[in-house]
């Protein structure tokens, strides 16, 4: 019988391949999402006037509802309806807890009556940190 000899052997490690491919999926996504994010505070809106105002931190409100000067309720570009809405807020209060917030831009010719269901619907689902957009007044 033979003696195996240890000059042959291949070292054994581990395969780097799938992982170098999970963090190159992981840089695609997280470039993907934050490009929706910012497209998403592109929307064409003119925004309410304010004397005074507390900056809005995008990172703390992690759902932005844009309503346009047609009055529809936009979430990622994308027009939603009333029971739409109530299942996006209620999966964010899920996934959140009391820390889910939400941002609403509107434009500035937008009656309330338009926006007050957003608010309704979200105080609903429990999400109760709500901030809405608006621009500095002119000569401040």
């Amino acid at each position: 019988m033979r003696a195996p000899t240890t000059g042959h052997r291949h070292s054994v490690g581990a395969n780097m391949t799938p992982m170098i491919d999970v963090v190159f999926l992981l840089i695609i996504f997280f470039l993907v999402s934050s490009h929706l994010a910012r497209q998403e505070n592109r929307l064409p809106l003119d925004l309410p006037v304010a004397a005074t105002f507390d900056p809005i931190d995008p990172e703390l409100a992690p759902l932005t509802i844009s309503v346009d000067e047609r009055a529809d309720w936009l979430i990622g570009g994308n027009v939603v309806d009333l029971p739409t809405l109530k299942s996006i807020l209620a999966d964010l209060r899920a996934k959140m807890g009391t820390d889910a917030a939400i941002r609403i831009r509107t434009d500035g010719m937008v009656q309330y009556q338009y926006v007050e269901p957003v608010l309704r619907e979200a105080a609903l689902a429990g999400v109760t940190d709500a901030a809405i957009a608006v621009r500095q007044e002119a000569g401040r």
